[in-house]
């Protein structure tokens, strides 16, 4: 081949991408704050099957608490989401309880970060038909009396560890309203799954009675484990429908205050709100850390609480 051609004709090279990323942005991301490097390449996992191999060997690396004897209630619950990817109500929080950290956030501006011109709002004064959802802060949220406390209650934190295989660390903490009133599903609000970690399980308290019409979680059944729809993007109704006909579509309705926990690897949304709006929280219990928390944890050590467990939001 004569020299010259290589530079008369240029041979064309695709750019590799993950999640929409160069090799080169993902890099300088990684620079930029670590967590974001495990993140980035979250989607090279591949389905359940690889990724559950994958998050064992991670979880070698990860402490682990002294044996404890076994809890009959904890293995119930591990046995739920093994087998169908989520567990019945845990009964953690009162009504009392509820909604008195309902009115602690009900305070508190929201924001829309997909319309970050619109600023903080009150969530009963949301400045645009536009936006779905109004999330608070990790700082918000944290400051809400007993909120804490829930995220580290020794049940959740034994089921956790129990599916991971080492002790969590709390992290990817969430809390928002779904307003109802909207005229199309935006976001999470479509199926998707949650490529946050290579292994995890969330914690989810309803802080509104939600029924039928007020926006409820629903979740594949078993699609946790289930190699089909393995994708990031979001997917529409019928897709679902058509792909995982044979697993049932598990709705979560129920009071303020009731919290269970899910494997969100699983094919899962919150719907739209027709009647009421919703808030809800959660927490993440995964095997790493990820860029979901502030990079600098922002409460001090609290007595009775495990530093490692609460690393993300502990300094």
């Amino acid at each position: 081949m004569h020299r010259g051609w290589a530079r008369v004709h240029p041979v064309p090279v695709m750019a590799f991408t993950i999640r929409n990323r160069t090799l080169d942005q993902i890099a300088r991301r990684a620079l930029a704050d670590w967590r974001n490097l495990p993140y980035d390449l979250l989607p090279l996992s591949g389905g359940p099957a690889r990724r559950y191999w994958l998050a064992r060997l991670a979880a070698l690396a990860c402490p682990r608490s002294p044996q404890a004897p076994d809890d009959p209630r904890a293995l119930a619950l591990l046995g739920q989401l093994e087998d169908r990817g989520w567990t019945e109500p845990l009964g953690l929080v009162s009504p009392e309880q509820a909604a008195l950290m309902r009115q602690a956030l009900q305070a508190q501006p929201c924001h829309d970060p997909y319309r970050p011109h619109l600023g903080d709002f009150p969530p009963d004064a949301v400045p645009s038909p536009e936006t779905n959802m109004g999330y608070y802060r990790v700082d918000q949220l944290l400051a809400v009396p007993g909120l804490l406390g829930i995220f580290n209650h020794p049940l959740v934190l034994r089921v956790a560890e129990l599916y991971l295989g080492c002790k969590p660390t709390i992290d990817n903490i969430g809390g928002w309203w779904s307003f109802a009133g909207r005229d199309a599903a935006k976001g999470t609000q479509w199926f998707h799954r949650d490529w946050d970690n290579i292994r995890a399980i969330k914690l989810f308290i309803y802080l509104t009675d939600t029924g039928p019409e007020d926006g409820p979680f629903e979740f594949v059944e078993a699609s946790h484990r289930d190699e089909r729809l393995v994708e990031i993007n979001r997917m529409d109704d019928e897709k679902v429908a058509q792909t995982m006909a044979d697993l049932p579509l598990r709705r979560f309705t129920g009071a303020a205050g009731m919290v269970f926990l899910a494997d969100t690897f699983g094919v899962h949304r919150g719907l739209l709100p027709r009647a009421q709006s919703r808030l809800m929280v959660t927490a993440q219990y995964g095997i790493w850390r990820t860029p979901f928390t502030p990079q600098q944890p922002i409460l001090p050590r609290q007595p009775g609480l495990d530093p490692y467990i609460n690393r993300a939001v502990m300094r």
